[in-house]
């Protein structure tokens, strides 16, 4: 028991170290670092009179999504205990590092030190681990209800729903209109006029990979929650619709192009969602049983996760190309996202957290194995490390060593809510055979 207790703490302080030198490589590379004081203090002065740009917008956004991942993983590795105090933690030790890496950027003659930077830094750590409290909070409420593979079909609705959202709004058609600044009502306006309603032949197919599933979850949330199936198809498709018209006009905002085609797409695709599955969860339920059904869900949900990182499935066959993706620069966490000050890092980080996500959580109620290699949420480390590694094979596809980290810490901490919510196995995902 005692070694256990000493391994499990080392995990913690492993854990935690690897992100703050996830942290140090975001913030302090390239520092270029000058030991002349008088500088130094000069641009600490500075630094508390910030002068605000619409870039400080898409840094602050950044900073808030890098240190949430910090809050995150802060309440997942704490011992249960008062909510507050954890919070509390969470947030000063996010303030603290903060306030740290601002102090030597104070020492670097091409960075730039703000107080805005301590302030969305701290948030985005407040962020994180209210997120997590929160998380395990509506999966302990939701333990006792039935649910069609033993966790809330909530736990995959929503993160898939903010994976597709996060995508179409900032990776997919994410090139920006040309020379257009100011806030987002100018930019708005500005898609508004480049805005043809010939842009409905512009459909962007490959988005149904992401959108049928959203429609899908949706309604076997809403069923377990009391809906019936037809009820749940019909309030996913009236609100995809709405939801499908806000996304092109978030587009807009960010001065990125709206489609028509892309509304339709959009909507079209959770409604086949949403009705395939009012028409087929109840013959999918009543035929599979046990460990069948868990089994089936990780199957196809693999399968998304495969298609949506291999997309457009277009064979990379430039062996110089290839081999490029196996520099060692690729194995540097957030190195490719260094030179980029905009929003596609942020959502290049968030959506694949956000579809691996749900898988962790499956694997907290149902391991592949209850033990060994195969045990806990290992398998999906597994899958995500394969998967990525493939996209050398595609072209216009990367691989990176931060997908990977984001995609596995998304697994760990799905199954860590679920543990802390009180959910416990049901029972291996594979028979006994071979064993």
């Amino acid at each position: 028991m005692q070694r256990m207790r000493i391994n499990v703490r080392l995990a913690v302080f492993a854990a935690r170290l690897g992100y703050v030198g996830v942290l140090a490589l975001a913030t302090l590379s390239s520092l270029e670092f000058d030991f002349d004081v008088s500088d130094a203090l000069d641009r600490l002065g500075q630094s508390l009179h910030p002068r605000y740009t619409p870039r400080d917008i898409i840094d602050a956004v950044r900073n808030v999504a890098l240190f949430a991942g910090w809050g995150a993983l802060w309440v997942v590795t704490s011992p249960t205990a008062r909510v507050p105090t954890t919070l509390a933690r969470a947030t000063l030790t996010g303030a603290a590092m903060s306030v740290g890496i601002e102090t030597l950027q104070a020492f670097s003659p091409v960075r730039t030190s703000s107080v805005l930077d301590v302030f969305t830094n701290s948030a985005g750590a407040l962020i994180g681990a209210l997120s997590i409290v929160g998380m395990a909070y509506v999966a302990r409420q939701l333990r006792e209800r039935k649910s069609y593979v033993g966790l809330p079909a909530l736990g995959f609705a929503i993160p898939v729903s903010l994976a597709a959202f996060f995508d179409a709004i900032l990776l997919s058609r994410s090139e920006p209109l040309p020379a257009v600044y100011g806030g987002p009502v100018t930019r708005f306006h500005a898609a508004m006029e480049h805005f043809e309603l010939a842009s409905i032949s512009a459909l962007p197919v490959l988005d149904l990979i992401l959108f049928v599933p959203v429609g899908a979850f949706a309604v076997a949330a809403l069923a377990e929650l009391g809906r019936t199936h037809s009820q749940a198809a019909r309030q996913v498709t009236l609100g995809g619709a709405v939801l499908s018209i806000a996304l092109e006009v978030a587009r807009g905002a960010l001065a990125l192009p709206m489609e028509l085609g892309a509304i339709l797409v959009h909507a079209a695709g959770i409604a086949l969602g949403a009705w395939t599955a009012a028409r087929r969860l109840p013959t999918w339920s009543r035929r599979l049983r046990g460990r069948r059904r868990p089994l089936a869900l990780t199957t196809t949900y693999a399968i998304i996760l495969a298609l949506y990182s291999w997309k457009p499935f277009r064979l990379e066959t430039d062996i110089q190309v290839i081999l490029s993706q196996l520099s060692p620069s690729r194995l540097v966490p957030l190195h490719a996202h260094g030179w980029r000050v905009d929003l596609f890092s942020v959502g290049d980080v968030v959506v694949p957290f956000f579809l691996y996500l749900p898988l962790g959580s499956l694997l907290a109620v149902w391991p592949i194995r209850l033990r060994g290699a195969m045990g806990y949420c290992l398998p999906a480390v597994y899958f995500a490390t394969l998967v990525e590694f493939g996209q050398v094979l595609v072209a216009t596809r990367h691989f990176g060593s931060t997908d990977v980290l984001v995609q596995c810490a998304a697994v760990g901490i799905g199954w860590a809510v679920m543990q802390r919510a009180g959910y416990r196995p049901h029972g291996e995902m594979l028979p006994d055979v071979g064993r």
